[in-house]
């Protein structure tokens, strides 16, 4: 039920929200980019390291020309699945042993994958800095790739897969990568396909491991509570004695030119479209790319940019829009993306068209230039508070080609960028006439309204491809697709049902008619710290109302089943149609998921497993990302999209302190984040069950 509390406040302090003036820019403060040392071992790899003593903590990262740039679009998700697989066994040691040690010494250790780099991290306290050296090193060097290991790996990667090909927001930006970068190793998705995986076997990781996790690909940089002599001799000790024969860093092809073009993924049932325009952006080396990370802080890069204000606060098509560049190696892209009704679709896209035009011929007023410059300068230094951060910056020169005295001179370069210098980088830049249109949606509905952008192509979501070379999927294929979801939804039925038997039972969950809860909240926002004592009551299925007794007022907010509205004192007055939407998303989350959990029993919700113990619940355009106690079966953590101070939203609830309340399993404890910050923490006092609210409770009171 906190969600709801959180959401409903999260949503009313953006809603209506236009444009003010900001007060003006203070001087910044000095900051001054730590230098690091430098040495190449004699294997080849590149260490740095970067001191900082206000923690007595040590962070390590390696990276390792090893990413999804480096393998055939046949085998896409061959580089993330090998850096996954890192952390899952060495020649002496299970990975059962491995996070054993990890949480006994309370670290971290970490491998993923990106286009350019594989990444490979530690942290730990300084105390257990060698075992979290040592335990990189293993990964690093001493994969086991077992093929038990490997089998677990890729079902759950399948059954990953199988759920987010009916997510549009996951769908458009794969679009996007392909119709802007065509044929280029850019543009096919890291995660790979349903199909692709299924082609990945284990001669094949252990061969793409060989020919590129080596030291002379690689870089590291060691960071915190360390003198240089005692980084470089850490990286001496674990991975002097590395060897491996470093194949030469390939030269990709050149991407295409850009060109007018609309590709739609039609999904005959959405209520909405996901949108993304763009084209060929820059690689991160590029002489203009702080001119244009300037400039894409007014067009879409915060929520006052131009894209933003126009589609969501002045025109209401929208939660929020943004843009945003992702420049790699050799190459990179520059999007702009948002989502909105289908009727509005074409409105939404006539609108970001016009506005690149228009921003294009006007690229930054004085009051936007000195505002993106101000917030730049002044960002750069809370972005690099940490010794982890600085050396992530570190390794971004090194692997980018960037000047080693890049970081070291950002402030100042960017203090020296003239307005004009940046209009003119848009004008090298920006084609607004050449732009690659995506829309996942119900294309009956939109697409003949967008052939006037250039060639129109629609494709099926249950027919894409990703990899292949028309986008569309051969039969054989589509079949492997619809067994893996069918398997994805069989072990989610199964994890639904444990967890309804865990709770309480089908038939005690079918019997809550109504629940009141009293308790207490610290809720944690950008206006400040609030504590709260709530009182809340929820009628199944559409009514619900809180009471927050804060310092300065006591608030009420209540969905009647209809509508909302919200209260404070003896006023009261009416939150907008898309807060109300919101809202009731919410209802079937609480108490532990009552709502979801019956709806998929009833056959009114889709449920599929995405790994052992998770699943994703839908119904229409509502998803819900479940986790249970491996245990207990009991729901510990939920996820949702949402709305939040600066658009769309992930509000995560973790669950803890169960007791049983009239033979169900409550959770007692409840800890909130939006967009992994915490933003408030929970405690019940006292619940009950059936107490016979009514309807007319949640009504908003008549005008006195």
């Amino acid at each position: 039920m906190r969600t709801l509390i959180l959401l409903t406040l999260s949503a009313l302090l953006a809603a209506g929200q236009t444009k003010q003036a900001p007060p003006a820019p203070t001087a910044p403060r000095p900051f001054e980019f730590p230098k690091a040392a430098f040495r190449t071992l004699a294997n080849g790899l590149r260490v740095y390291v970067v001191e900082d003593h206000r923690l007595p903590l040590v962070s390590a990262s390696l990276q390792v020309l090893a990413g999804n740039a480096n393998v055939a679009p046949e085998k896409s998700g061959l580089a993330s699945m090998t850096a996954g697989l890192l952390r899952e066994g060495t020649s002496s040691k299970s990975s059962q042993q491995i996070a054993k040690l990890i949480d006994n010494a309370g670290g971290s250790l970490s491998a993923s994958a990106g286009d350019d780099v594989a990444t490979i991290g530690m942290s730990f306290m300084k105390s257990y800095a060698g075992l979290g050296m040592e335990l990189m090193a293993d990964i690093a060097r001493n994969p086991a790739f077992a093929q038990e290991e490997i089998d677990r790996q890729m079902r759950q990667a399948q059954s990953n897969l199988a759920v987010q090909y009916a997510d549009a927001q996951y769908l458009a930006p794969l679009a996007a990568s392909r119709a802007i970068l065509g044929t280029h190793p850019y543009a096919y998705p890291g995660d790979g396909t349903p199909q692709t995986l299924g082609n990945i076997k284990r001669e094949e990781i252990v061969a793409f491991y060989k020919a590129n996790y080596a030291p002379g690909r690689g870089w590291m940089a060691i960071a915190g509570d360390v003198t240089a002599e005692e980084g470089f001799a850490l990286a001496e000790k674990y991975f002097g004695s590395w060897s491996g024969a470093a194949a030469a860093d390939v030269k990709l092809p050149a991407p295409p030119a850009a060109k007018p073009q609309v590709l739609i993924v039609d999904m005959a049932n959405a209520v909405q479209t996901q949108i993304v325009v763009g084209h060929l952006g820059v690689p991160r080396n590029h002489p203009d790319y702080i001119a244009l990370t300037m400039a894409n802080q007014i067009f879409g890069g915060s929520f006052n940019s131009r894209l933003n204000m126009k589609l969501r606060a002045n025109e209401g098509l929208t939660y929020g829009a943004s843009s945003g560049f992702e420049p790699n190696r050799q190459a990179g892209t520059f999007q702009c993306s948002t989502f909105t009704r289908t009727e509005k679709t074409a409105e939404a896209i006539r609108f970001i068209v016009d506005l690149l035009k228009e921003f294009k011929q006007n690229p930054a007023t004085e009051t936007e230039f000195n505002e993106a410059k101000a917030y730049m300068i002044g960002k750069f230094g809370l972005d690099n508070e940490t010794a982890g951060a600085v050396a992530t910056r570190t390794l971004v020169t090194a692997v980018y080609g960037l000047p080693e005295d890049y970081y070291v001179n950002y402030r100042r370069t960017v203090q020296a960028i003239t307005r004009q210098q940046v209009g003119e980088a848009v004008q090298r830049f920006l084609q607004p006439e050449r732009m690659a249109i995506v829309a996942v949606g119900n294309s009956k509905e939109f697409a003949k309204a967008l052939e006037s952008y250039g060639p129109v192509r629609v494709i099926k979501s249950d027919e894409i491809d990703f990899v292949a070379p028309g986008l569309v999927k051969e039969k054989a294929k589509v079949e492997l697709s619809a067994a893996a979801a069918a398997a994805a939804a069989a072990q989610g039925k199964g994890l639904v049902s444990a967890a309804v038997a865990a709770m309480g039972g089908l038939e005690k969950l079918k019997s809550i008619k109504d629940i009141s809860t009293k308790g207490k909240l610290k809720l944690t926002l950008p206006q400040g710290t609030y504590d709260a004592e709530t009182e809340t009551q929820i009628l199944y299925p559409d009514r619900y109302k809180t009471v927050m007794k804060l310092p300065m007022a006591t608030i009420t907010q209540a969905l009647d089943g209809a509508s909302a509205w919200m209260g404070q004192g003896a006023m009261t007055q009416d939150m907008p149609a898309q807060l109300t939407a919101e809202l009731a998303k919410g209802v079937s989350s609480a108490a532990g998921g009552i709502g979801l959990w019956l709806a998929a029993e009833a056959g009114k919700a889709e449920v599929h497993a995405t790994g052992a113990d998770s699943v994703l619940w839908k119904s229409g355009d509502v998803e819900v990302r479940v986790s249970f106690d491996e245990a207990t079966h009991l729901p510990v953590k939920m996820a949702m999209k949402t709305i939040g101070m600066t658009g769309p939203a992930e509000i995560e609830n973790v669950f803890s302190d169960f007791r049983e309340v009239d033979g169900l399993k409550m959770a007692f404890a409840t800890s909130v984040t939006q967009n992994g910050q915490k933003v408030g923490e929970g405690t019940t006092s006292e619940v009950k069950f059936n107490s016979g609210l009514k309807a007319e409770s949640f009504a908003k009171p008549k005008a006195q």
